[in-house]
């Protein structure tokens, strides 16, 4: 079973919908269950996301998970120069003490699959608490945060892969909730930046191509290692997960922030439309 944690709001429920259907598109014979933290989502909304249980044999489970625990993300920075953010992008801190599996894949809810993530999932994180994908604005956000580390690299915190028990006994949830708050004036990626500050040297790179983000799409960006700057390459071919992070939304039709790959998202959104319909 292929534990899928996501946060929505209602006014995202389409795109998650979207990613969901790429997901289960794209593996069809990999079960999957599916963990929604969701910020007061409408019983529509609920109703059209439990729909994927009745049209696709392997949705398993739609697990509604509340937010409970908002009270505790109020008033955390949410000011971002390069996307626009809101206070639930924390709430994902909270999916390993809400969910008792031994192994969860966090999702970004602006993410499509193109291919097979079984071997993700099972990736072996050996004795560290997540994988996870470099950041592709290869950024060197560790020092200027003034955090301690060995291992140079921030990642992308829209793809985690975590070992909840691992994440629990180390407390990373209360870690992170301290660090947001004490942090909050130097705090320019929210979540990314508090999880890249308390899991410092105890995160696994993953593969670029699970994790391909909108500055590498854009050829804004490269890595300085040429390792990284090959495997980058390769999985700009032909991206097993998109991200379109920031403001390279796939709705975006005109200027800079244009996603080259827009279309694979319309491509799964009218797969989508066609199987659970449109509010």
């Amino acid at each position: 079973m292929i534990e899928i944690a996501s946060t929505t709001d209602s006014e995202f429920t389409d795109v998650l919908l979207t990613s969901y259907v790429s997901l289960l598109e794209n593996n069809p014979a990999e079960e999957f269950r599916f963990n929604i933290i969701d910020d007061e989502l409408t019983d529509t909304d609920k109703k059209r996301l439990d729909s994927l249980t009745h049209i696709y044999p392997n949705c398993q489970e739609i697990i509604f998970l509340g937010n409970d625990f908002a009270g505790v993300y109020h008033g955390a920075n949410v000011v971002s120069p390069r996307s626009v953010i809101k206070e639930n992008t924390y709430y994902r801190l909270e999916f390993p003490k809400l969910v008792d599996r031994p192994r969860l894949l966090y999702l970004d809810c602006d993410m499509i699959c193109r291919g097979k993530i079984s071997t993700l999932f099972h990736n072996e994180l050996h004795d560290n608490i997540i994988g996870a994908v470099e950041s592709q604005m290869y950024v060197d956000r560790l020092d200027i945060l003034g955090v301690k580390h060995q291992f140079p690299f921030y990642f992308n915190a829209g793809l985690l892969l975590i070992d909840t028990k691992k994440w629990n006994e180390h407390q990373i949830t209360a870690q992170a909730q301290k660090y947001m708050r004490d942090h909050s004036d130097i705090i320019a990626f929210q979540d990314q930046d508090t999880l890249n500050a308390v899991l410092a040297d105890q995160w696994k790179p993953l593969n670029p191509k699970y994790n391909v983000q909108s500055p590498l799409m854009r050829h804004e960006k490269q890595s300085l290692d040429p390792k990284q700057r090959q495997a980058a390459t390769v999985a700009l071919k032909d991206p097993t997960l998109i991200h379109y992070t920031g403001f390279s939304k796939p709705w975006i039709t005109q200027g800079e922030y244009v996603s080259p790959w827009r279309d694979e998202y319309y491509k799964y959104q009218k797969i989508m439309f066609e199987k659970v319909g449109r509010r």
